[in-house]
């Protein structure tokens, strides 16, 4: 099996509610299982900021699909390429919000943001990316 990677941005239509954000998750996860695909998705101030990774048909669709779902405008693919091995054994999804008590609770969230990407080191194009441009999405108004 050939591991393929994508990292994007994208801002999202509207600031997500709670309530959104704990559906996108739950959606996310079940469908990401069932392809195959792990990855990590942070969402902060209506921006998305997302990496993909599993076969490359399956990377590929997803991101196509992201790419006309209505919650996301101005999506940019910053990297797509091939990779070694995956940067993240599950899915993960990461939020900076008021309130992440009811997301700590499901299923696929982690704490990423402050120590999850550091923890995670070295390793693929995308992976870099990721960990280049956390501070910029994580500044403060």
């Amino acid at each position: 099996m050939a591991l393929h990677e994508i990292t994007y941005v994208s801002l999202a239509t509207h600031e997500m509610a709670q309530s959104e954000l704990l559906q996108l998750l739950d959606q996310s996860r079940v469908y990401n299982v069932a392809h195959g695909i792990t990855g990590l998705l942070m969402y902060h101030r209506q921006e998305f900021l997302q990496l993909l990774e599993g076969e490359r048909d399956e990377v590929e669709a997803l991101f196509a699909t992201i790419c006309r779902d209505r919650r996301h405008q101005q999506v940019y693919s910053m990297w797509e390429g091939p990779v070694a091995a995956r940067s993240f054994d599950r899915w993960a999804m990461g939020f900076v919000s008021p309130d992440e008590a009811a997301l700590r609770e499901r299923p696929g969230y982690e704490c990423v943001l402050n120590e999850g990407l550091v923890r995670a080191g070295r390793g693929s194009n995308g992976k870099k990316i990721l960990l280049q441009l956390r501070d910029d999405f994580l500044r403060p108004l």
